[in-house]
């Protein structure tokens, strides 16, 4: 029974497609009928062409040729011009010093000549240094007995030391001075040398040494012991020379100061 029904199925089926298959062909359009819409006629699947993936060709870029540089003689000729040589300055030779003539002697110095005041009297100003024509150097003396006898701590006796130690004596003309005396009190060291420019002052200057020494011994040394050594201080007179002298060895000081002049 199943096998029956299942027959007239395709049998109804295979009549139904025949009967289509009919009719299309009777749709056909002829060669005279005018040819409608061609896109109409395309099936979407043909009208519409899919994206394509080729990739797209760029342009390749155009190369653009180099200026061809122009020829050597079209180009004008550059003229070099030279640069004038320095001229060399002659130098002038080195003219070689003459040589000195001989009949012409070299001029010599003069010797400081020793020039005698007017009158051939000798100077009123004080001078440690001998004037010309003194027998005894009085410097030359002091500096013997100062390296054989200790004379320490002694300074030079100034023109404001003498007139309060020796008042007068500034005003005498003296043609040698040399006095020496203690930088402080407790040494009763002291020794002044002179040499008169005139006999006639001699006379006042050994009153004004023996003035100062009195003095001393009077209470002047402030220590007993340099007023002892005042006591035995010493004044000589040779001529125009004069000193006093205060040290522990006075007397022999004395003694070569003197043998100056018995010589």
């Amino acid at each position: 029974m199943s096998k029956r029904i299942t027959s007239l199925l395709l049998a109804a089926c295979l009549l139904f497609c025949l009967a289509a298959c009919g009719n299309s062909s009777e749709q056909t359009d002829t060669p005279d009928d005018p040819i409608g819409d061609i896109a109409s006629t395309i099936s979407p699947a043909t009208a519409t062409p899919e994206a394509s993936e080729e990739p797209v060709e760029t342009e390749e870029p155009v190369s653009t040729p180099s200026p061809v540089p122009s020829s050597p003689a079209s180009s004008p000729a550059v003229t070099v011009t030279p640069s004038p040589e320095p001229t060399p300055e002659s130098t002038p030779e080195a003219t070689p010093p003459s040589e000195p003539s001989a009949e012409t002697p070299a001029a010599e110095t003069p010797e400081a000549s020793e020039t005698p005041g007017e009158g051939g009297e000798e100077s009123p100003i004080p001078s440690e240094q001998p004037a010309s024509g003194s027998a005894v150097d009085l410097q030359a003396f002091y500096d013997t007995i100062s390296a054989t006898y200790e004379f320490s701590s002694m300074m030079d006796m100034d023109a404001e030391m003498m007139d309060a130690y020796y008042p007068g004596l500034s005003a005498v003309s003296c043609s040698q001075f040399v006095g020496k005396i203690a930088m402080i009190t407790a040494s009763a060291n002291e020794i002044v040398l002179i040499e008169c420019a005139s006999a006639d002052d001699v006379e006042t200057v050994q009153t004004i040494l023996e003035t100062r020494r009195q003095s001393q011994i009077d209470g002047g040394a402030w220590y007993p012991e340099s007023i002892a050594m005042w006591e035995n201080s010493q004044i000589c007179v040779n001529g125009n020379f004069l000193m006093l002298v205060s040290h522990s060895s006075a007397a022999d000081i004395a003694a070569s100061f003197n043998a100056l002049f018995t010589e």
